[in-house]
């Protein structure tokens, strides 16, 4: 884990220093994806960090962060992409996204996604630090609302977990957040109690 710890503390410094020597003042980045799955409490595995980030004047921001951000990872060796939307035709939101590849593999790739609605940006905005996590943390009903909408496999057992750590308040922000980007009935179908079905004996087994 201190790599990763490493990595997303050096991936704060830069954000806060483009937020301080460009127009960006008020750039936001919060962590999303299997990190910050992990980061609520829930055991799993990843290989990437993926974050979400949005700043203001907001039609050039993500390629003027990508061109800042390859100034700093050139001299690291490391690749950024810039992709004004997501190469991923599958990818149902298909966000303005920025890659940070290290070719030698030490530090993990870098997704940033940059934030493309008004509940991301609400979600941005009330995300906080958690325990030693060294950026924000996106809120549980947010992480839940992105993972319906990817509708990968992984990110439907990742909203199972994360809905059973759900507070009665936080519930009821999830379920006017899913009705919001019309993911309701499948969260509903996702968290819908299982039927325990009842295995046969196998009496030729007896003793």
């Amino acid at each position: 884990m201190k790599p990763i710890l490493d990595t997303l503390n050096e991936l704060k410094d830069l954000i806060n220093k483009f937020s301080s020597e460009t127009q960006y003042k008020d750039t936001v980045i919060a962590l999303i994806g299997g990190y910050a799955v992990i980061a609520h409490g829930i055991e799993r595995t990843t290989k990437d960090i993926d974050t979400l980030c949005v700043g203001s004047p907001y039609d050039s921001f993500g390629k003027d962060l990508s061109q800042f951000l390859k100034k700093h990872f050139h001299q690291k060796g490391a690749k950024v992409e810039y992709f004004p939307q997501s190469p991923d035709i599958h990818d149902p939101f298909q966000h303005e996204i920025i890659y940070i590849k290290d070719p030698k593999g030490i530090v993990p790739r870098i997704d940033i996604i940059i934030a493309r609605y008004k509940w991301e940006l609400e979600g941005l905005l009330s995300s906080e630090p958690e325990k030693k996590i060294p950026i924000n943390l996106l809120p549980k009903p947010y992480l839940i609302a992105m993972k319906l909408k990817a509708g990968g496999p992984k990110d439907d057992y990742d909203v199972i977990e994360l809905y059973e750590l759900l507070t009665d308040k936080e519930k009821e922000k999830t379920l006017k957040l899913t009705k919001l980007i019309h993911m309701d009935k499948k969260l509903a179908r996702l968290t819908k109690p299982r039927k325990i079905k009842r295995v046969s004996e196998d009496k030729d087994q007896l003793i």
